[in-house]
């Protein structure tokens, strides 16, 4: 019997990056930057917002290495808590990249390929144009077989949906 590789349904990566999490004393707030990517968050009301904010700016920055063709960092094995500053009491914890919709990123490229604007495909769809930013959020898993026809036909490209089993 033929093994079928299975496309996976999230975008997913095999690594977890150190990030420096930090709470600002005087506001109260969190924020934190990843020491192996350009990625950081501030004003984020608790620690899980801070790390959810992080762990889809890691997915962010990846993808957009990936569409560059760049390769993809090893994590680094974080830095010494000694260096950082003990005013703001940080902590450095290793965090997953958030998965991602593949269906956004092929309808991302699609409309890239077409050149064309989200406002002008919202209007080719008849939808509105923070419908389109929706469904074009790498973050979103709510796309309809009936909004994905649409865009496709609005793109002028085709859709194929499988199940391998």
């Amino acid at each position: 019997m033929k093994t079928v590789e299975k496309e996976p349904l999230v975008k997913t990566w095999p690594h977890r990056y150190p990030v420096v999490l930090e709470r600002d004393p005087v506001g109260g707030t969190y924020g934190g930057y990843a020491l192996d990517l350009p990625v950081f968050t501030w004003g984020k009301a608790s620690q899980e917002e801070a790390l959810k904010s992080l762990s889809r700016g890691l997915a962010l920055a990846l993808l957009e290495l990936e569409e560059a063709g760049k390769p993809i960092p090893e994590p680094s094995e974080g830095v010494p808590l000694e260096t950082l500053s003990e005013l703001h009491a940080p902590q450095v914890v290793f965090l997953e990249p958030a998965p991602v919709n593949p269906v956004s990123l092929e309808l991302w490229r699609a409309l890239k390929a077409r050149g064309l604007s989200q406002r002008e495909l919202a209007r080719r769809m008849g939808t509105s144009p923070s419908a389109v930013h929706r469904l074009l959020d790498p973050f979103y898993f709510g796309h309809s077989l009936e909004s994905l026809r649409r865009a496709t036909k609005a793109l002028g490209v085709g859709l194929e949906v499988r199940f391998a089993v």
